[in-house]
């Protein structure tokens, strides 16, 4: 198996994410989370496993909102200590361990959840394969994804994803049913990511007999586009897919 590209231990990378991440008023805080959120069942008395759980922060609300325990791993040795600095709890632990291992993990979840974090694994399929196992009976996935169309150009030097016609912005994709690997730069040159279609992305989860409870597809509350008025393109061209299932 190729070796995952630990990006967030590439000390700029992460020094440049923990800055944006601290600022507030960026996607994941005004448009991704509280989706997120909004699509989680009652955690009370819950098992839950957190992949890709970066600083820990969502972890932290599952104890918070009753879960029984959780286990949260990350790639990232930086992520991990600071989860375990600004979010550790009781009932929370916190592992290093990629995705692409977590058949390794012992036990069953009532709720395996990870936000923003499939689109870097390489072989998705063998994840989701990985989770139905994990899952109790009638556990629940919920993820997060970056958006296909927002994955799908392979170009990715300096430019503009979007052009103006009549004073209205239209987005630029290319390549979309082209699924695999893509270079870009963010924060640091050469960060690799995983495009796959939509019809790929959802079939996959069938053909591996899960049962799809809810598709979302990002947009922007009225809250987040006067705190940000740039959301307001959500409507032209979501940032983030949001999939719930169950076993």
């Amino acid at each position: 198996m190729d070796k995952p590209q630990n990006i967030y231990d590439n000390e700029k990378f992460y020094k440049d994410y923990r800055d944006m991440r601290e600022k507030g008023l960026n996607a994941n805080e005004l448009i991704e989370i509280p989706i997120m959120k909004d699509m989680l069942p009652d955690l009370k008395g819950k098992r839950i496993l957190d992949l890709g759980c970066g600083n820990g922060g969502m972890s932290k609300y599952f104890i918070e909102k009753g879960a029984k325990s959780v286990l949260a791993i990350d790639l990232s040795s930086n992520m991990i200590n600071e989860a375990k600095e600004k979010n550790n709890a009781e009932n929370i632990t916190y592992v290093v361990l990629g995705m692409e291992d977590i058949s390794k993990i012992e036990g069953k979840f009532d709720i395996v959840f990870s936000s923003l974090a499939f689109h870097y694994v390489k072989d998705y399929d063998k994840l989701v394969k990985d989770i139905y196992n994990l899952l109790d009976e009638n556990g629940i996935l919920i993820y997060s994804q970056e958006h296909p169309i927002a994955t799908a150009s392979k170009y990715h030097k300096e430019m503009k994803s979007y052009i103006f016609l009549d004073e209205k912005r239209y987005y630029v994709v290319s390549n979309y049913n082209e699924n695999g690997e893509r270079k870009m730069f963010w924060n640091v040159d050469g960060v690799i990511k995983y495009h796959r279609n939509f019809s790929y992305t959802i079939n996959t989860l069938i053909q591996n007999k899960y049962n799809l409870l809810e598709v979302r597809e990002s947009t922007a509350s009225e809250e987040a586009i006067k705190l940000n008025s740039k959301y307001e393109n959500q409507n032209d061209r979501p940032y983030f897919l949001f999939i719930k299932a169950s076993k």
